[in-house]
C-alpha cells in the first residue's frame, strides 16, 4: 500500500515538474557590472535607464547589480579581491546576459571567466577607449561608445567666448580623463589660437583658488576631478562641480549633464539615462526580452545650459544653438504654477457650466413641474368626469331593472372598502372604485320584460338573464386602457363562484379575478339588504347567515371573513346612501353633460 502511494506521489511530481522548470527557464538572469558607486550620478541614471527600459520586458528579468566603486579606489589588488569575491558570491550562477557600463567594469570582466564563458552575451555601455571590443571575454558582444564630442564642445566655446585666449583643462588621471585627454589635445590642433592649460595635479582648493585668478574672457572645461584619493581624500562630481564653478572666473563648461550644478554654464553633453536603455536595447538582440512596443531609447547627448551661468556671465539664450535646453531656470508664478492654473481654470469653468447647466435644468424642471400640475389636474379632472359617468351609466342600466341608482354607488363604496381590508394599493382601491358599478352593464342587452318581471325566471328568461356577463365583457373589452379591461373582467366574472358552480364560464377560487370576486361580495351583499320587483330586503341577520354558509363557496373565505369582521363599516356605507326609490330622469341629461366635459378636457390637454 504504502511503495503504491510513493509511486502515485513520483508521478504527480514528475508530471508537474516540467511546468516547474519552465516557469524557471523563462527567467532571464541579467549581470550588471557598474564601473562607479551606486552615489555617483552618471551611475545612478545609467541604472535608471537600465530599469525603465525593462519595465517593457513582458519576460521575467532578474537583475544582478555590482558596483565597483573604481573612482575610490582601483588598484590591482582590489580588483583581484572583487573578482575572488563575485566569483565565490555566483559560483554556480548561469547568466543570461551582462551588461558592464564605462571602461573599468570592461576591462574588470576579463577577471570574470567562470562566470562568464564565451558564448554569454555582453553589452559594454559608456565605453570612451575605442580600442575595447570585448572579444577577449566572450565571442558575442556589442560596444557602445561613449561620444564626449570634444570637437562640438571647442567648437561651442569658441563661438560663445570669440575673446578666449585660454582653455583651462581641468582633470585627474583616471581612466575616462586620460582617454578624453587624448581627444582634446588631438581636437586642440584645430585650435592654434587658443592655448591649452592643464590642470590635473593640484587639489581641490587649490584648483579653486587658480580659477578665481584666470581672465573672464577664457573658459573651463571641466572633466573628472579627484586628485587626492592617494591621500585618502574623495570628492564627489557635486563638490567639485559647485565648488569650481563657484570660484571661477571664467564660465565652466561639461561634457556631462549630471556636472551641470552650482554655476557650470554646461555644453554638448552626454546623458546616461539613454545609454542604460541603448545597452537593454542591445541586449535584446541576443536574449529576446519580449518588449510589448518596441524600444525607443531617448536622446542621450544634446546641449544643455545652466540658467544661473546664463545670467552669471551675461551670455543671452539667443546665442545658443537651436534645440538647447535650459535648465533651473527660475520659473515665475504663473511658469511655476501654470499646470494648477490650468487645472483650476478648467476647474472654474467646469463649475461655471455646472451651474449654469444647473440653472437651466432648475427653470427647465420648473415649466415642467407646472406643465405636469396642469396635466395632473387635468387627468384627474378627467377621471372624475370619467368616473361620474360610470355612475350615471350604472344608474340607468340598474334603474332600467327596477333598481336604485344608489345602489352602484353602495357597490363602488362596498368595494372600495373591501379592497383597502385586502390590502390593494392605494391606485388598486382607486381603480375598482371607478369601474365595479359596471359590473351589470351588460343588463342593457337584456329584455326589459325579463329585468322587470316580478316573479321567478322561467329557464329560458334566466339562460337569457345570465348572458348579460358576456354582453357586458363585449361591450367594454374594445376600449383601450386599464379601466375598460378591467371593467370588462368584473362584468364578465362577477357571477363566477368561489367552487366553480357560478357563469359564465365556470372558473374556480383565484382564477377568478381579485376585482371580480371582491365586486360579487359588494353587489351580493347590496343587493340582499335592498328590496327589488322580486323580493323584499333582507334583514341584517339573514344576509350574515347567507355569508356565513357560502363562505369557500359562493364566495372568497378571505373576503368573506372580512366583510363579517368590519361588518359596521359596510353597514355604515349603505346608511350613507340610502334607496331614494325612483330614478330620476335627470340622470340622462347628467350623462350627456359628462360627455361634453370630458370632451372639452381633452381638447384642453391636447392644447
Amino acid at each position: 500500500m504504502y511503495k503504491l502511494l510513493i509511486s502515485i506521489a513520483v508521478l504527480c511530481v514528475s508530471a508537474f515538474s516540467p511546468a516547474i522548470y519552465a516557469n524557471d527557464w523563462d527567467i532571464k538572469q541579467i549581470l550588471v557590472l557598474h564601473s562607479y558607486e551606486p552615489s555617483y550620478q552618471w551611475t545612478a541614471d545609467f541604472q535608471k535607464g537600465i530599469d525603465s527600459a525593462l519595465e517593457h520586458s513582458q519576460s521575467e528579468v532578474k537583475l544582478s547589480i555590482e558596483y565597483l566603486d573604481t573612482k575610490r579606489i582601483h588598484s590591482p589588488q582590489y580588483y583581484e579581491s572583487l573578482a575572488n569575491y563575485l566569483q565565490a558570491k555566483y559560483a554556480g550562477y548561469e547568466f543570461d546576459g551582462v551588461i558592464a557600463t564605462d571602461d573599468n567594469a570592461a576591462n574588470f570582466l576579463e577577471s570574470l571567466s567562470t562566470l562568464i564563458d564565451r558564448s554569454t552575451p555582453v553589452v559594454a555601455a559608456g565605453i570612451n577607449d575605442i580600442s575595447t571590443d570585448m572579444y577577449a571575454v566572450t565571442d558575442r558582444a556589442t560596444v557602445l561608445y561613449e561620444n564626449d564630442h570634444i570637437d562640438i564642445n571647442i567648437e561651442l566655446i569658441s563661438q560663445l567666448r570669440p575673446n578666449i585666449k585660454n582653455l583651462y583643462f581641468v582633470n585627474d588621471y583616471s581612466v575616462t580623463s586620460q582617454l578624453i585627454r587624448k581627444e582634446v589635445y588631438k581636437v586642440m590642433a584645430d585650435f592654434p589660437e587658443i592655448n591649452l592649460v592643464e590642470i590635473s595635479n593640484q587639489t581641490l582648493e587649490q584648483a579653486s583658488q587658480f580659477l578665481q585668478t584666470i581672465s573672464a574672457d577664457d573658459t573651463v572645461l571641466l572633466s573628472h576631478y579627484n586628485t587626492e584619493l592617494t591621500q585618502g581624500v574623495y570628492h564627489s562630481y557635486k563638490e567639485v562641480a559647485e565648488t569650481l564653478s563657484a570660484s571661477s572666473a571664467a564660465p565652466v563648461f561639461a561634457l556631462w549633464q549630471f556636472n551641470i550644478l552650482g554655476d557650470v554654464f554646461g555644453g554638448y553633453v552626454n546623458h546616461s539615462q539613454s545609454m542604460g536603455e541603448e545597452a537593454v536595447d542591445a541586449l535584446d538582440k541576443y536574449i529576446s526580452l519580449n518588449f510589448n512596443t518596441p524600444l525607443v531609447p531617448g536622446d542621450n547627448i544634446r546641449f544643455v545650459f545652466n540658467y544661473a551661468a546664463l545670467e552669471k556671465f551675461g551670455i543671452s539664450e539667443s546665442a545658443l544653438p537651436e534645440e538647447s535646453v535650459v535648465v533651473n531656470e527660475p520659473s515665475s508664478f504663473i511658469r511655476k504654477n501654470f499646470q494648477l492654473l490650468i487645472g483650476l481654470t478648467m476647474v472654474i469653468a467646469g463649475l461655471s457650466l455646472i451651474i449654469l447647466m444647473q440653472f437651466v435644468t432648475l427653470r427647465q424642471k420648473k415649466e415642467l413641474a407646472k406643465k405636469n400640475k396642469r396635466i395632473l389636474a387635468l387627468q384627474k379632472q378627467t377621471l372624475n368626469v370619467q368616473k361620474d359617468m360610470i355612475h350615471v351609466l350604472g344608474e340607468a342600466i340598474e334603474t332600467r331593472s327596477g333598481e336604485t341608482g344608489n345602489h352602484v354607488k353602495r357597490v363602488a363604496k362596498l368595494s372600495a372598502l373591501l379592497a383597502k381590508h385586502s390590502g390593494l394599493s392605494h391606485r388598486e382601491v382607486e381603480m375598482i372604485e371607478i369601474i365595479s358599478p359596471m359590473h351589470d352593464v351588460g343588463k342593457i342587452s337584456v329584455p326589459e320584460s325579463i329585468l322587470d318581471k316580478p316573479g321567478k325566471l322561467t329557464e329560458q328568461e334566466w339562460e337569457v338573464m345570465k348572458l348579460h356577463t358576456t354582453a357586458g365583457y363585449n361591450l367594454l373589452k374594445s376600449g383601450a386602457g386599464d379601466i375598460t379591461n378591467l371593467a370588462a373582467i368584473i362584468a364578465n366574472e362577477h357571477h363566477e363562484r368561489w367552487d366553480g358552480a357560478g357563469y359564465p364560464n365556470g372558473k374556480v377560487g383565484e382564477e377568478i379575478h381579485l376585482f371580480a370576486r371582491i365586486t360579487a361580495v359588494a353587489d351580493v351583499f347590496d343587493a340582499l339588504l335592498s328590496a327589488r320587483c322580486y323580493k323584499e330586503p333582507w334583514s341584517l341577520e339573514m344576509v350574515v347567515d347567507l355569508f356565513e354558509r357560502e363562505c369557500g363557496y359562493q364566495f372568497d373565505p378571505q373576503l368573506t371573513k372580512l366583510l363579517l369582521k368590519h361588518l359596521s363599516e359596510f353597514v355604515a356605507i349603505r346608511d350613507t346612501y340610502p334607496d331614494n326609490g325612483t330614478f330620476e330622469a335627470s340622470s340622462l341629461e347628467n350623462l350627456t353633460t359628462k360627455k361634453s366635459e370630458l370632451k372639452a378636457i381633452e381638447e384642453l390637454a391636447v392644447n
